[in-house]
């Protein structure tokens, strides 16, 4: 019988046959010339033709010069309006220039297919390169870092040079793999040996792949502490090193030569910082070597930055192996976030979750090197994954909690696309960033899942056994998890990796049979409802009883136990992704599911959690002139924060005339159970203070991008209002009548940098009625007429002159029908309509908080002239809004966000329906108003809100100002507050 361990080489090794990869060499010689930036280098690349076909073309990548105007990257950023290196200018932009170039001995210029991007250069072979036949390439170049850092850039004497030299584009079974450099998508490359010789001025500290054969790093003049002794490793490679090196640069005075080697790495990155601190470690056979700068020594010193590397690395063996190169360099770099490269990592901080991520991708990506920019979730997301397992493994919550429910909105609102897309091919830098991050991190979750953790840790064993320093694809690590677990999981990988489908199980019922011996024997039936399958867990509150395949529409799961299982749940640890886990429970007598939380509700926060609906009740109160003091119970719910949303509010009037004591207000809106991708829907329904009626509206976001473009919507409201109870009415905004209308209406919202425009029309059509009044005659109870009522707006607020802020808005509304409109239905003249205001108790009715008449309250909307009365309407309006605004300080944090001086001026033309004309015969009125105000902006947790107290000099005519004490004169002084903004 063969051994385990014969077994498990054969596992290892039996897949690799076949695979090949180009054999490529580099000899470089460098200067830098630190005033300028600018860094001569000559290459020689000695590569060996591997594959089985005959090459006729040669490319490398000139990475550098993504980093300036003209390259697609910059088209990238211009699109998506990112202002990076579109716009940079010399000296700041960064080039990689080829000056000279020799192959197969024949001096050639190249040519750029991706013109005018640049990061690609070609030469058609002067011969073809047989299998198995040898080239040699010499390249003369020049290049230089940007200013604005992105994986790469200089500041002052520091440099980090990372994609310097024109780099060999691999060559492997999908041909040449000559891709632009683009923001979504890294690198990839040949592994290859480097023999790297670099001129520099003699103070400068160097960090770099490999290990310094010759010359002085800088590395003991940088070291915190003066008795560490330094491992350089120069014995490591006992390859002979090829003449002349450092023996034939010619010197100056004042500069050093150093010469770096790696072998079996596919590119080779070097950081440069005189101010560099030198710190030492090791783990294994590796030294680990941390750069950092004198300020830095709190967070990175003190042996912080290497004891979290060593941590890293002693992790990351334990998932995978033994770490195959000499030494690992931490440099802090001039960019935040990191950046990986073989054997060394650069990093914005010392935190220990950046480096354990960076690190990981010596394995992810560096010994186990997959096509970044055609794969990226394999080592983007795979890092990732290990990251979050690494705190899981050391006390942390397990990573899955706080990812799924993030991965799930995407999923819910269709932003998701396929994790296996090229890179460019998303729609958009965030979505690759959400899908190649983010939910391949939650594949590699769920693979744990349906594996185990045991498994999971002898898949990546055994991956990185057979795959170490090659390049690797899907099919490479799910063929090790085939054979490893011994399962097909192609399903899986289909479903995370090459579709975006949603996952939902419903328990669909529950049988116990108690059986002779005592033991119970239980029936469980499970309905998949959504198009994604993983295996289903069942289980009560502390216990695990079965798994079913979850792959049936419909699927029987029985399992005997020696007690009566208690209230059985699918899926009790919330691993199947499943997007309603309130049809998850076993139902009950009364309570049905009751997948419920009750709590005290806090106006504050609200609370949303991922296994139940959130049902937040809280006391209220308000008053007005006919209900009196009237108490209510308002209850708040929601699911997943967006789903399932409701607000309940019954109240009671305790005045001694009111009628109809008893209100009810309810919505209810996005039903988990018909999700509809970027959509709001609601249905609302009431019969408070004297009004009743009921409202369906639906919003559809047509937003193409989450963070970037223009944000349309389209939606359609239907309405019937019906008034019931004349005592609840400020007769100035009401009429005894009611309306049945509905229409479409459309909005959008755009920013360019700080500049925010916006724009919505409204188109609704319907039929009011009304109570004749006392003596008059009519067939019917009510007399009814068609009607249309129309508004339309935009808005604009820019940066100004002198630091502040300029607001313009144009508006235009009209009403048409026989009749003069119901005052309801009016178009106000100074702001929101009583149908707008409506769900407000404090705007609702007579005598409330906001309607007081000593009290100037604005709701904005409409017309907008803020200074007027409220019950001045008409059929139409015509106004435009203006505001200047200088902000006198903003903050992050607090209570108080910001305070402004806002100066403001409206003006507008109305029908002599809503303002008698000012002369006869004339039918429409100017007004116009202007005034100061303070415009102080609030957060209270998830609360916000923006207050404002104005103060309107002027109003004309005076006599239709909102305030009539002072309204007396045309210059007046009157005030009024807000709890919105203007608009």
């Amino acid at each position: 019988m063969p051994s385990l361990a014969s077994f498990f080489l054969l596992l290892l090794t039996r897949d690799t046959t076949g695979y090949w990869q180009q054999q490529v060499s580099y000899r470089i010689t460098a200067s830098l010339d630190e005033p300028t930036g600018v860094l001569t280098g000559r290459e020689r690349i000695s590569y060996v033709n591997r594959s089985s076909t005959t090459l006729r073309d040669f490319y490398v990548h000139q990475y550098l010069n993504a980093f300036r105007p003209g390259s697609r990257w910059a088209a990238a950023d211009s699109a998506e309006e990112r202002e990076r290196f579109q716009h940079l200018v010399d000296p700041d932009y960064a080039f990689e220039r080829i000056t000279a170039a020799t192959l197969m001995g024949r001096e050639l210029r190249p040519d750029y297919p991706y013109a005018p991007d640049s990061t690609i250069a070609h030469w058609t072979l002067a011969r073809p390169l047989v299998p198995g036949d040898s080239l040699v390439v010499e390249i003369e170049w020049q290049a230089r870092l940007s200013t604005l850092p992105r994986r790469q850039g200089r500041q002052g004497r520091r440099f980090d040079f990372a994609q310097w030299y024109p780099k060999v584009v691999v060559y492997d079974k999908y041909g040449w793999e000559d891709h632009p450099l683009y923001p979504a998508g890294e690198f990839y490359g040949e592994f290859a040996t480097y023999d790297v010789t670099l001129d520099l001025p003699d103070d400068q500290v160097i960090g770099a792949t490999g290990v310094p054969v010759e010359g002085d790093p800088g590395w003991d003049k940088a070291r915190v502490d003066p008795a560490q002794e330094i491992d350089y490793q120069r014995l490591w490679y006992r390859s002979p090193l090829a003449a002349p090196g450092c023996a034939g640069l010619r010197v100056t005075a004042g500069r050093k030569c150093v010469r770096f080697r790696a072998e079996r790495v596919h590119h080779f990155a070097f950081s440069l910082n005189p101010q560099y601190r030198y710190e030492q470690g090791r783990y294994g056979d590796a030294v680990v070597r941390v750069l950092y700068l004198p300020e830095d020594r709190a967070t990175w010193g003190n042996g912080v930055a290497v004891r979290n590397t060593v941590a890293a690395l002693a992790w990351l063996d334990s998932l995978y192996g033994t770490y195959q190169w000499p030494q690992l360099t931490n440099v802090h770099r001039i960019e935040g976030g990191g950046t990986e490269f073989p054997m060394m990592i650069m990093d914005g901080s010392a935190g220990l979750g950046l480096i354990v991520h960076e690190a990981g991708h010596q394995y992810t990506m560096g010994q186990l090197a997959n096509n970044e920019w055609r794969e990226g979730w394999l080592d983007e997301g795979f890092t990732s994954f290990q990251t979050g397992w690494f705190f899981e493994t050391h006390g942390g919550p397990p990573a899955y909690d706080a990812l799924e429910p993030e991965v799930l909105w995407l999923d819910l609102e269709r932003w998701s696309e396929p994790v296996s897309f090229p890179g460019e091919r998303y729609r958009d830098f965030t979505t690759y960033n959400a899908m190649v991050y983010s939910k391949a991190q939650l594949f590699y979750e769920e693979l744990r899942y349906v594996v185990g953790d045991e498994t999971m840790r002898r898949i990546l064993r055994a991956y990185f056994a057979r795959w170490r320093l090659k390049h690797v694809d899907e099919d490479a690590l799910r063929e090790v998890a085939e054979d490893v677990s011994g399962r097909d999981l192609k399903w899986l990988f289909g479903e995370w990796l090459h579709a975006t489908p949603l996952f939902d199980y419903r328990l669909k019922g529950v049988e116990r049979h108690h059986l002779a011996d005592g033991r119970w024997r239980t029936v469980v039936t499970i309905e998949r409802r959504g198009e994604g399958r993983l295996p289903v867990e069942i289980g009560d509150a502390d216990t695990i009883y079965a798994r079913a395949t979850g792959e049936p529409a419909e699927e029987r799961v029985a399992f005997v136990t020696a007690a009566r299982p208690g209230r059985l749940v699918l899926d009790p640890r919330g691993r199947t992704h499943d997007y309603n886990l309130l049809n998850n429970r076993e139902a009950r007598a009364l309570v049905g599911r009751g997948a419920w939380t009750f709590r005290l509700d806090d106006p504050t926060r609200e609370a949303a959690r991922r296994d139940r609906l959130v049902r937040a009740w809280l006391p209220v109160a308000w008053s007005n002139t006919f209900g009196g003091f009237t108490v209510g119970l308002r209850e708040r719910s929601n699911y997943l924060g967006s789903y399932d949303r409701g607000l309940l509010l019954p109240a009671l009037a305790t005045g001694r005339g009111a009628t109809n004591r008893f209100s009810f207000y309810g919505r209810w809106s996005n039903p988990i159970g018909h999700p509809e991708p970027r959509s709001q829907t609601s249905v609302s329904a009431w019969a408070a203070e004297g009004r009743a009626g009921a409202k369906l509206s639906v919003d559809r976001s047509l937003r193409e991008h989450l963070d970037f473009g223009a944000d349309p919507h389209v939606g359609f409201d239907a309405l019937w209002m019906a008034t019931t109870e004349l005592g609840y009415l400020d007769r100035g905004l009401w009429d005894d009548a009611g309306s049945v209308e509905g229409g479409p209406w459309w909005a959008t919202t755009t920013r360019h940098g700080a500049t925010v425009l916006h724009a919505r029309f409204v188109a609704r059509g319907g039929v009011v009625y009304s109570s004749p009044g006392r003596g008059i005659v009519s067939a019917t109870r009510y007399d009814f007429e068609g009607f249309g009522r129309f508004t339309g707006e935009a808005s604009v607020r820019t940066p100004f002159w002198a630091r502040t802020t300029l607001g313009l808005r144009l508006f235009a509304g009209g009403y048409t029908g026989a009749s003069p409109p119901v005052r309801q239905r009016r178009i106000p003249i100074a702001g929101a309509d009583p149908y707008e205001t409506f769900s407000d108790p404090l705007l609702r009715s007579r005598g409330a908080l906001f309607l007081r008449p000593d009290f100037y309250y604005h709701a904005p909307g409409n017309a907008n002239l803020r200074s007027f009365r409220r019950d001045l309407g008409g059929r139409w309006a015509v106004s435009v809004n203006g505001e200047l605004t200088r902000s006198l300080g903003r903050r992050d944090h607090g209570f108080l966000r910001e305070a402004s001086l806002m100066g403001f001026a409206d003006a507008g033309v109305v029908d002599t329906v809503a303002v008698p004309a000012t002369k006869p015969g004339r039918g429409s009125t100017f007004l116009y108003e202007g005034g100061l105000g303070l415009v102080t902006r609030h957060q209270l947790r998830d609360l916000d809100w923006t207050l404002r107290f104005e103060v309107p000099f002027v109003v004309a005519p005076f006599q239709f100002a909102a305030d009539s004490v002072s309204g007396k004169a045309r210059l007046a002084l009157r005030w009024q507050v807000s709890l919105s903004p203007s608009f």
